[in-house]
């Protein structure tokens, strides 16, 4: 008997293969994808389905998985026009698609399988992520569609009263982390020196590894350590993963007196995260939303001490391991700027429970749970078919 095929888009992790750049989602699900090719034996053939002009896709990622790819612009415009055929049905004749980035104009939703990672279009409008749009188009697809797989509990309930999707429609599963490379390890500064692209002092460093988006809160995080700078002199520089600060906020850094102790990395490496996240004092990771967190796994399992806040999913992944912020958000982190300077913070058990606790999510138990919900789905579809 013929395997059922599963489709799975990857088009998330295009940009990776452009550039090198890739945004949480293509990291995810190019994890997702590695550890589904060291299961043996699945009882589905999965196909991985690209769409852009430059024949970039899943032949990039050198997984044996077969691979379909259309030659067409991956735009909306686009999209929509393939909507109205089931064009990428018969070009593949799958059984049922994965989209792990948590939207995409189909033909046939009621065979797909999504990815929502979470719901922060229903609350937060950010522009360049067009939230306004995804508002009014993911929840009528979300409905239709055949299942949804999301990264936490506080997602599932959130997708459940924000879309109405039924909740036994929904299954969570977590992320993982590449223990290979996120653990504990000795770092000396003469490795940290030759190993990263910032002038390190004689004393240690916090770290924040965000982006632009204003809900991860990462500008409150340097106005709070020019603030504290003011009233003493931090021991701890500010070392922050950050490829495109806003100008205002280096401006006023290239003002202050802790100019220097101030460093904007980009472009590392996964080595050079993981040397980041071990060499580090703490890592504060102040968002105000997260579907996940993805940091607060990672620096976990290389048992960096971790400061963040209860809310969304964030005390769902940090559990009782983690330093949680309080209100005022900037006052509070001051505060725990100054513990750490003045060593007058324990975070020995938490740091040590922090590293057992992460060993629990890994990459192949989340390809072992999908591959769960992948056969859910294909076995429904024959019965249907029958």
């Amino acid at each position: 008997m013929k395997k059922k095929k599963l489709l799975i888009d990857v088009n998330s992790i295009v940009p990776y293969y452009v550039s090198g750049k890739v945004n949480g989602i293509g990291r995810t699900t190019l994890e997702l994808l590695q550890a589904l090719a060291d299961i043996d034996n699945l009882p589905f053939e999965i196909e991985l389905y690209s769409q852009n002009m430059k024949g970039i896709g899943g032949r990039n990622t050198g997984l044996h998985f077969e691979c379909s790819h259309f030659y067409l612009p991956h735009r909306e415009k686009w999209n929509k026009i393939l909507t109205k055929f089931p064009i990428r049905e018969w070009f593949t004749g799958y059984d049922i698609m994965h989209i792990p980035h948590n939207f995409e104009y189909v033909h046939c939703p009621e065979k797909c399988i999504v990815t929502l990672h979470d719901a922060l279009f229903m609350h937060i409008r950010e522009k360049a992520f067009s939230h306004e749009k995804m508002k009014e188009i993911v929840p009528p697809f979300i409905n239709q569609c055949k299942h949804i797989i999301t990264c936490s509990e506080y997602s599932k309930r959130d997708i459940v009263e924000t879309m109405k999707v039924d909740p036994q429609k929904i299954s969570v599963i977590y992320w993982g982390v590449k223990h290979e490379i996120f653990f504990p390890m000795q770092v000396s500064k003469e490795i940290l020196v030759n190993e990263l692209p910032f002038p390190l002092r004689n004393t240690g460093y916090f770290l924040s590894v965000s982006c632009n988006n204003e809900r991860k809160r990462t500008n409150v995080l340097v106005e709070s350590y020019l603030q504290y700078s003011e009233c003493a002199s931090p021991v701890n520089d500010l070392v922050l993963v950050w490829s495109n600060p806003p100008e205002e906020l280096t401006e006023k850094i290239s003002h202050s007196k802790v100019k220097d102790h101030i460093h904007f990395l980009s472009n590392i490496s996964d080595k050079q995260l993981s040397l980041l996240y071990n060499g580090a004092t703490a890592l504060f990771f102040p968002s105000m939303f997260e579907g996940f967190g993805l940091p607060l796994l990672e620096g976990m399992a290389c048992g960096t001490p971790i400061v963040t806040c209860r809310n969304s999913s964030l005390d769902e992944i940090g559990g009782e391991v983690v330093f949680y912020l309080s209100d005022p958000i900037d006052k509070s982190i001051i505060e725990m700027m100054k513990m750490f300077d003045t060593d007058s913070v324990d975070c020995r058990q938490k740091v040590e429970a922090g590293i057992k606790r992460a060993s629990l999510f890994t990459w192949e138990r989340t390809a072992e749970q999908t591959v769960e919900v992948y056969n859910s789905c294909l076995t429904d579809s024959i019965r249907k078919i029958c």
